[in-house]
């Protein structure tokens, strides 16, 4: 069938004539075109689009069951900290960098051809480790899978936008959205199941199978050098065209809100499980409900919201979705109830259906270059990535105000919309090209002027006091870390912070059992094996350690580890858990006299100084302030603190039932420490009855303490007081006040017991 083009059709089809995502499927004329339409159709319908989204699928399953369960395999390697957040630090960074080069290899040789490479490298990355075993292996092959999705996203998209009517492109991209984020979901729930034993091998069979598939599904149904269909048929249906020319405005407006979008997931990611667990205590299974929220809600949302808003401009769609997305996430930094969480993360998750798919489809008709136009979008929001937890530190640093941190992303969204805002206004309204302008500065000066007052708001009731006190927040220790400071400036502050923060951080990589190099994580890896030269301080805090086991008769016992550096272990079966018994005796930990080397006699013995250590980085801490010329203050890490100097400190206790204050106590030169089954658990059903299971376990039994259900420790030393917490936790009332007054008679402590009774020894301040 001859198909004669008018004008601007024409210049459409030779502009697009040379690209290989259009040689295999129509033939240019010079006024005209033969094309099969009935093939075309078929071709465009069903084998590209089928490869297209089943590869993409497979793929993200594969990446999303290996990066679930590379985590856990760190945690029971004894492994975190740096290698943890290097090895996902190099997957984005190579994602980011591969995606512009994959988009245009995609314009050049179209979609077939990365896509065969990338399911290809995935299927052998594999391999790598069973030829040569071990966890340094593992974190390359997610390097590797970095690349892997650089890869599938940008040339996977492009190949839609070439493949689908521009009226139907919107629907397509929502498809993929919902495939891309189903995928995520199941991922890590196959990835769980595949380590139940604790294994590696069937995960990285489950991934290469992943990766197998989807190489055979490319090279079966992704025909040729065309891989994406046909451009023209997409040029010539109804609704937006591609830009031949795009302008320079017309880029930065979809690749700023790219961005802007991007920013804010970013920070949600890195934030959002911090801020709930303040909120929410360490309950796990809460704060992982509430953060999958936003998820679920984009996945059940994607479908709904491009069926009804299917005859709205992508431009104002995107706009629209976005901003309500950044409105549901400043409520969110203002929201301290878990349903009010639940109700703006889902409201959030239903603004980035809406604007997802109509963002990409915006993106799409920028330039027929289809692999150009994904490429250059996943750049953007790989920026996006990486800008938004740096910003989220910084603010967190000036602010002290975790909450902030999502206000000021709403308020930096909102501001990337802007540009497209004008467009819209011009395109859509018709609004002359100043008008329009101004409208969209207005809007960007409003948001700007609102952020520029919170942050000075804050700024200013975190400058100082009457009583001339300065107060900076940090994250260290995997928890928010508060220090008021009294000293002449805020200069001063401001430097003694950096410093304390700086030490805590190295304090907490030396003790921490999850960082390989540390020095306990090295005595934990050659458990049964041999000695181990730790730091001079890790050896004098392990001896203290083992040292206040002998005292409280194997009540605290920091070889607790062989049970509690697995992840979730006070989920774990019971007998699984009592098997693990002969592990966990403080005097099987060995001391080298005259070298300061340690060793633990059997393998799978295991360190955990999380018992004690936090109140020994406080103490580092006061002691480098006094040094430093700091007068008094707090320092305070998850609710650990000790107050110093020469003032008194007004602090709270707080109930472990309700999110109240039980009362108030006055404190000078002490330590104020808890433990409490409130702040890590989960419920269980058991014979009809709900069981609170927690992460203070009784080495008696291997079971979690049931003795109390809270507890607060006031002593000399945060070290001191951190270490009581556990055991009087571990005695309860009676047995512990009789071992306070005999082995520390300066300490003193308050119990909440499994009823909610409250015992309090003499001598606990009012």
């Amino acid at each position: 069938m001859n198909v004669r083009l008018g004008p601007l059709d024409a210049v459409t089809v030779s502009f697009l004539a040379n690209r290989p995502y259009l040689r295999s499927n129509c033939t240019i004329l010079s006024a005209k075109t033969t094309m099969p339409m009935a093939e075309s159709t078929h071709t465009r319908r069903s084998s590209p689009l089928t490869a297209v989204l089943a590869s993409g699928f497979l793929a993200a399953l594969g990446v999303g069951l290996f990066s679930f369960t590379l985590p856990l395999v760190s945690l029971d390697e004894r492994v975190g900290g740096a290698w943890l957040g290097s090895g996902f630090a190099g997957f984005f960074l190579v994602r980011l960098l591969i995606a512009p080069l994959a988009g245009w290899w995609a314009d050049r040789v179209g979609a077939r051809l990365p896509l065969l490479l990338a399911s290809a490298l995935g299927a052998c990355a594999p391999l790598a480790h069973f030829i040569h075993p071990g966890l340094g292996t593992l974190y390359g092959v997610q390097f590797i899978l970095g690349m892997v999705s650089g890869l599938f996203r940008p040339v996977g998209m492009a190949a839609l936008g070439g493949t689908v009517n521009r009226e139907r492109l919107s629907h397509w991209f929502a498809v993929h959205a919902l495939l891309f984020n189903v995928a995520m979901f199941i991922g890590p729930l196959a990835g769980g199941a595949l380590y139940l034993g604790r294994r590696m091998e069937p995960v990285l069979l489950g991934l290469g199978a992943c990766m197998l598939l989807a190489f055979l599904v490319v090279l079966l149904f992704l025909p040729g050098k065309a891989g994406a269909g046909t451009v023209a048929e997409a040029a010539a249906s109804p609704g937006p065209r591609p830009s031949l020319r795009p302008s320079l405005a017309d880029w930065l407006g979809v690749l700023l809100a790219v961005a802007g979008r991007t920013l804010g997931v970013g920070l949600v990611a890195t934030f959002y499980p911090i801020y709930l667990s303040a909120i929410l205590g360490r309950n796990g299974l809460a704060v992982g409900l509430l953060f999958s929220i936003p998820s679920l809600a984009v996945c059940l949302g994607l479908p709904v919201a491009v069926r009804v808003f299917r005859d709205v401009p992508h431009g104002v769609l995107t706009v629209w979705g976005m901003s309500v997305s950044a409105a549901a996430l400043f409520a969110i930094g203002a929201s301290s109830e878990p349903w009010q969480l639940a109700v703006f993360g889902a409201a959030m998750g239903l603004g980035t259906a809406v604007s997802v798919p109509a963002s990409m489809s915006l993106a799409s008709s920028l330039s027929p270059r289809q692999g150009q136009v994904f490429g250059a979008a996943h750049v953007a929001s790989g920026v996006g990535f990486v800008l938004g937890p740096l910003l989220g530190g910084v603010v967190v640093q000036q602010t002290h105000q975790v909450g902030m941190v999502f206000q000021m992303a709403a308020v930096i969204g909102g501001l990337c919309c802007t540009p497209l805002l004008a467009r819209m206004l011009m395109e859509r309204l018709h609004y002359g090209r100043a008008v329009a302008l101004s409208v969209a500065g207005l809007c960007a000066l409003l948001l700007a002027g609102a952020g520029g007052v919170m942050v000075d708001a804050q700024m200013r009731a975190a400058g100082p006091s009457q009583s001339g006190l300065y107060r900076h927040t940090d994250v260290a220790m995997g928890t928010v870390v508060n220090l008021t400071l009294a000293t002449d400036s805020r200069k001063a502050a401001d430097d003694a912070a950096r410093r304390c923060i700086g030490l805590m951080r190295e304090l907490q990589a030396d003790y921490d059992h999850r960082n390989p190099t540390g020095s306990v994580g090295r005595i934990n890896r050659a458990a049964g094996k041999g000695w181990v030269e730790p730091t001079p301080r890790a050896h004098a805090l392990i001896r203290r350690a083992v040292e206040h086991g002998r005292v409280s008769n194997g009540v605290f016992d920091p070889t607790i580890g062989a049970l509690t550096t697995s992840p979730m272990y006070y989920m774990m079966d019971e007998s699984l858990a009592r098997s693990m018994k002969g592990l966990v005796d403080y005097r099987l930990v060995n001391f080298e006299e005259g070298t300061g080397r340690v060793r633990l006699e059997r393998q799978g013995m295991a360190l955990d100084l999380g018992g004690i250590a936090k109140g020994t980085i406080i103490d580092a801490a006061v002691r480098l302030l006094r040094t430093l010329g700091v007068e008094a203050g707090i320092v305070e890490a998850g609710g650990d603190f000790y107050a110093f100097g020469d003032r008194d400190w007004s602090v709270g206790i707080r109930h472990p039932r309700a999110d109240t204050v039980h009362r108030t106590v006055t404190v000078r030169e002490r330590a104020v420490c808890g433990s409490g089954d409130y702040q890590q658990f989960v419920m269980l059903e058991r014979d009809g009855r709900t069981t609170l299971k927690h992460h203070i376990i009784d080495p008696a039994d291997m079971e979690p303490a049931q003795s109390s259900t809270g507890v607060t420790v006031i002593a000399l030393s945060a070290e001191l007081a951190d270490a009581l917490a556990t055991t009087l936790f571990i005695m309860g009332p009676d047995q512990g006040a009789r071992f306070v007054r005999a082995q520390y008679p300066g300490a003193s402590a308050l119990w909440f017991g499994p009823d909610l009774t409250v015992t309090e020894m003499a001598g606990f301040p009012e």
